[in-house]
């Protein structure tokens, strides 16, 4: 996700413009050049779909959740080159909504993951034109993962719809860096470059299970001599775990360019490159793994069916591989405070084409982005001509179309493709 409004309507190509307080998130270094205290709120509405259609034009499933998305920034320059800043993001921010009678139901129903950074950063500009900086990303995500667990007897055969649904609920903290440079070197050339550490996160939670007893109505032998409804027999079977998982949000590096040949035109270009190779698996464990995880399923009941508790570890394999993305963006200023954007970027697909799975179909992806911002005085609302700050705002609109991806991942095999159509707006003060 763009966590700034003016950056997302230049295609993400950022890391070396940087020049207002959502730098802290794109590269931190040129809260350096901005002098004064400041504030920018950037908020984002989207509507991401996906869809997954079985092989031979096999029926086609959809997942389109709304995203709303917000990233907040405030920097204060206490004495002149030094900044200090703060501010809360999202980068890594997914949900997926399909039907409950997918092909993949199995695999997910529903998940989610919602990673929040809370920055701090410092930035000095060491001699004329060149400024470093470095912080501390404070991470915390959670995660949700519904999906049904079919429910079989090689004794007794079962109707098809005797599951449970699964449901994970997780939740984890880390601790990760940030740092980044930039040089004006001259004033129609500046370059810059940025990072971000990986943090991995240790997640702990809970699994719940919600037995499906609709249409459950038939009865099997017991034990006992007695018989027990298929229902009962389930809710007896699953019992709630606590659980742990641990996925690792990855490491990025950027750098970018910017270029102003003309006084009303500037051209930004970066290359970013995300390291989604060790971010590990969609995978969670009972903290009784290897254990007894039900007791209450007691071994009488084991030797008559012939099963036992089974559900102790659960997941898929994601096979992530490391990206790296182009952007390029364009600034024209027809007036002295307005500006008119227009960007473009390719990002690769994280996940490995054949192991795409419902959990996380990611595809490569064209974006375009188009939008509008305004930076200037503010004038008091009580007329005169009383400056009480400076004020920006920018617009954008940004579409996203992926390109098809075929899945072989066996009894999965489907193909993928998926659109996202985000717009947003960014505000910020300068006192």
């Amino acid at each position: 996700h763009e966590p700034g409004a003016r950056a997302a309507s230049l295609g993400g190509a950022f890391t070396a413009r940087a020049d207002d307080t959502s730098a802290l998130f794109y590269n931190p270094a040129g809260l350096a050049f901005l002098k004064g205290f400041r504030l920018k709120t950037n908020m984002t509405f989207a509507d991401r779909t996906t869809n997954a259609a079985g092989p031979a034009g096999g029926r086609a499933y959809h997942s389109s959740p709304n995203e709303i998305l917000g990233a907040h920034a405030l920097a204060f320059q206490p004495v002149k080159r030094v900044t200090l800043a703060a501010g809360l993001f999202s980068p890594y921010t997914y949900t997926s909504l399909w039907s409950p009678n997918a092909v993949g139901n199995a695999t997910s129903l529903r998940n989610s993951l919602k990673t929040s950074y809370f920055r701090s950063v410092l930035a000095v500009e060491v001699f004329k034109g060149f400024a470093v900086s470095g912080g501390l990303d404070v991470v915390s995500s959670s995660l949700r993962w519904r999906h049904n667990l079919p429910f079989e007897m090689e004794t007794y055969p079962l109707p098809p719809n005797a599951y449970a649904e699964s449901r994970h609920q997780l939740s984890g903290h880390g601790l990760s860096f940030v740092a980044g440079a930039m040089w004006k070197i001259i004033p129609a050339i500046q370059v810059g470059a940025s990072y971000h550490g990986g943090v991995t996160i240790e997640y702990a939670g809970r699994n719940s299970y919600i037995v499906n007893w609709i249409g459950l109505t038939g009865t099997i032998p017991s034990p006992s001599g007695r018989t027990i409804t298929i229902s009962d027999l389930l809710t007896m079977f699953y019992a709630p775990q606590d659980v742990t998982g641990r996925l690792t949000m990855p490491q990025q590096l950027s750098f970018g360019v910017a270029l102003t040949p003309l006084s009303r035109l500037s051209l930004y270009v970066d290359v970013e490159r995300t390291s989604w190779r060790d971010s590990g698996d969609w995978v969670f464990r009972s903290t009784n793994e290897g254990g007894d995880l039900n007791p209450m399923f007691t071994q009488a009941y084991r030797d008559f069916y012939g099963i036992e508790p089974d559900y102790g570890v659960q997941g898929i394999a994601l096979g992530f591989a490391d990206t790296t993305d182009l952007k390029g963006g364009l600034e024209f200023r027809p007036a002295r405070y307005l500006s008119l954007r227009a960007g473009y970027a390719h990002q690769g697909s994280s996940i490995d084409e054949a192991g795409l799975t419902l959990i996380y179909p990611d595809l490569g992806r064209d974006l375009y982005s188009f939008g509008f911002g305004y930076e200037g005085p503010l004038f008091s609302v009580y007329g005169g001509d009383e400056r009480i700050s400076d004020l920006s705002f920018d617009l954008f609109i940004r579409y996203a179309a992926g390109s098809p991806g075929v899945s072989s991942v066996p009894g999965l095999e489907m193909t993928y493709d998926s659109r996202r159509l985000v717009f947003g707006a960014g505000v910020g003060f300068v006192f």
